[in-house]
């Protein structure tokens, strides 16, 4: 069964609700994003679980950043819950990537790690101030070859970023604060999910516009109905 390229971010107030929206989407997208709301809130066991259960792909975004020697720990205590993907930032360095790597291999764990390069949130004034580099652009690319470096498997990058990043081919390419339709919120480089698709992104996250909708999968299925596009699918 084909299925929208989207992870569904669960953000929402209680892990009851966010446990009743993976029941309602399951069949209907990749896998479900459980960030540090979800995963440090009451019955984030269950909802793991029930991700699953429900043979989803469970991406665990914790962003982990710090000494090698911490990440790799973070991963080992991870090993039961053996998410399918796992991010971190990348400007925490080689040696904490490889650390998170050689953790991966030692616990025999089918992870995946995500490097994240620039958050969403941040434009061209923040990272002048954070990163000395006022180009968005140009920093998103150095990251990026630093994480290519070091062989994890893939990107968190923004939309406005695929296609500067194409070439960087054997790493799969995840873009967060995409929209379906027009809205306002605290994203500052934005895109539309079909828009990233076709400029590269093999995934997207989608979180508060749809799990915040009284009729989440109608929303998804008129999203679909506009949108006929072969990119938004998987094979």
């Amino acid at each position: 069964m084909k299925k929208f390229r989207f992870f569904v971010a669960l953000d929402l107030k209680s892990n009851t609700q966010n446990i009743n929206i993976v029941k309602k989407l399951y069949n209907h997208v990749y896998g479900f994003k459980v960030g540090y709301r979800s995963f440090y809130n009451e019955r984030s066991d269950e909802l793991i679980s029930e991700i699953k259960n429900k043979k989803s792909k469970l991406f665990l975004d914790l962003k982990l950043h710090d000494i090698p020697n911490t990440v790799s720990s973070a991963i080992d205590s991870l090993s039961k819950i053996n998410p399918d993907f796992l991010t971190l930032h990348i400007s925490g360095g080689n040696q904490m990537m490889k650390a998170a790597l050689n953790s991966i291999k030692k616990n025999k764990l089918k992870t995946k790690i995500l490097g994240v390069t620039l958050l969403t949130s941040l434009d061209g004034k923040d990272s002048e101030k954070i990163y000395k580099e006022k180009n968005t652009k140009k920093l998103a690319k150095k990251f990026t070859e630093i994480a290519n470096n070091e062989n994890i498997y893939g990107l968190i990058c923004s939309g406005d970023d695929l296609r500067i990043l194409e070439k960087y081919n054997k790493l799969i390419k995840i873009t967060p604060g995409v929209k379906m339709f027009a809205r306002n919120d605290d994203q500052k480089r934005v895109a539309f999910v079909h828009n990233a698709l076709q400029d590269g992104a093999s995934f997207v996250v989608i979180g508060r516009e749809l799990i915040g909708s009284k009729k989440p999968l109608d929303l998804l299925k008129k999203y679909g109905e506009k949108h006929k596009n072969k990119n938004l699918w998987t094979k």
